[in-house]
């Protein structure tokens, strides 16, 4: 079964020493908001070079995409009002900030 579960949001080279089991992959975007603009950053992640070598050949896109959109979908109102403030608010914006996920197959 894949899933996907939200670890944070912050600086990515923080999540990326993040310990994560044979079967998980580190994904992330940039904070926001708009929930159909997160998901697609995720896919983003998910379609790179970089997370196609770690996923197994019998994943297919579709089958992460309903555990990409239902734990989008499951991150509280709060929390993605906390994306938008700091998206509109912050004078510069890092570049190492992003919401991140663990997939997990």
């Amino acid at each position: 079964m894949n899933a996907c579960r939200y670890l944070g949001w912050g600086d990515l080279q923080k999540f990326r020493q993040t310990s994560l089991a044979d079967n998980e992959a580190l994904i992330y975007t940039t904070p926001t908001g708009d929930v159909p603009v997160l998901i697609r950053g995720f896919l983003n992640c998910i379609r790179s070079n970089e997370l196609k070598a770690k996923l197994p050949a019998y994943l297919s896109e579709n089958d992460l995409v309903g555990a990409v959109v239902a734990m989008v979908r499951n991150l509280p109102e709060s929390l993605l009002a906390e994306f938008d403030e700091w998206l509109h608010s912050t004078q510069t914006k890092s570049t190492n900030t992003v919401v991140c996920a663990a997939l997990s197959w």
